[in-house]
Protein backbone atom coordinates (compact mmCIF):
# COMPACT_ATOMS: atom_id res chain seq x y z
CA UNK A 1 0.00 0.00 0.00
CA UNK A 2 1.23 3.50 -0.84
CA UNK A 3 2.01 5.80 2.05
CA UNK A 4 2.48 9.58 2.19
CA UNK A 5 5.23 10.93 4.44
CA UNK A 6 5.33 14.68 5.19
CA UNK A 7 8.66 16.38 4.53
CA UNK A 8 7.61 19.95 5.32
CA UNK A 9 4.53 22.12 5.74
CA UNK A 10 2.04 19.31 6.40
CA UNK A 11 0.59 16.99 9.01
CA UNK A 12 -1.08 13.84 7.70
CA UNK A 13 -4.60 13.67 9.14
CA UNK A 14 -5.83 10.46 7.48
CA UNK A 15 -4.80 7.91 4.85
CA UNK A 16 -7.24 5.53 3.23
CA UNK A 17 -5.92 3.48 0.33
CA UNK A 18 -4.89 5.83 -2.45
CA UNK A 19 -6.29 8.99 -0.77
CA UNK A 20 -4.86 11.04 2.09
CA UNK A 21 -5.90 14.14 3.98
CA UNK A 22 -3.41 16.63 5.38
CA UNK A 23 -3.45 19.90 7.28
CA UNK A 24 -1.11 22.78 6.44
CA UNK A 25 1.54 23.41 9.11
CA UNK A 26 3.66 26.56 9.20
CA UNK A 27 7.32 25.73 9.79
CA UNK A 28 7.97 29.28 11.08
CA UNK A 29 5.32 29.70 13.82
CA UNK A 30 4.03 26.11 14.16
CA UNK A 31 0.39 26.96 13.46
CA UNK A 32 -1.66 24.12 11.95
CA UNK A 33 -4.73 24.82 9.80
CA UNK A 34 -8.07 23.42 10.91
CA UNK A 35 -9.22 22.49 7.41
CA UNK A 36 -7.89 19.35 5.74
CA UNK A 37 -6.97 18.93 2.06
CA UNK A 38 -7.66 15.58 0.38
CA UNK A 39 -5.30 14.46 -2.39
CA UNK A 40 -4.03 11.25 -3.96
CA UNK A 41 -1.12 9.57 -2.22
CA UNK A 42 2.01 10.05 -4.36
CA UNK A 43 3.65 6.96 -5.79
CA UNK A 44 7.04 5.67 -4.65
CA UNK A 45 9.86 8.19 -5.27
CA UNK A 46 7.29 10.88 -6.18
CA UNK A 47 6.28 14.03 -4.29
CA UNK A 48 3.10 16.01 -3.82
CA UNK A 49 3.90 19.74 -3.55
CA UNK A 50 1.81 22.82 -2.88
CA UNK A 51 2.18 26.29 -1.34
CA UNK A 52 0.18 28.23 1.20
CA UNK A 53 0.40 31.46 3.19
CA UNK A 54 0.12 31.05 6.96
CA UNK A 55 -2.97 32.88 8.19
CA UNK A 56 -1.29 33.52 11.56
CA UNK A 57 2.17 34.92 10.69
CA UNK A 58 1.98 35.45 6.91
CA UNK A 59 4.89 33.10 6.12
CA UNK A 60 4.83 31.74 2.56
CA UNK A 61 5.19 28.00 3.15
CA UNK A 62 5.86 25.05 0.82
CA UNK A 63 4.10 21.71 1.35
CA UNK A 64 6.04 18.56 0.42
CA UNK A 65 4.78 15.02 0.95
CA UNK A 66 6.77 12.10 -0.45
CA UNK A 67 5.37 8.75 -1.45
CA UNK A 68 6.68 5.45 -0.16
Amino acid sequence: MKKGVPIQGALIANQNGSQMSYNNKCEKCGDTSRSAHTVSVPGPRQKYTNNFKCHKCGNQQRVEIKGE
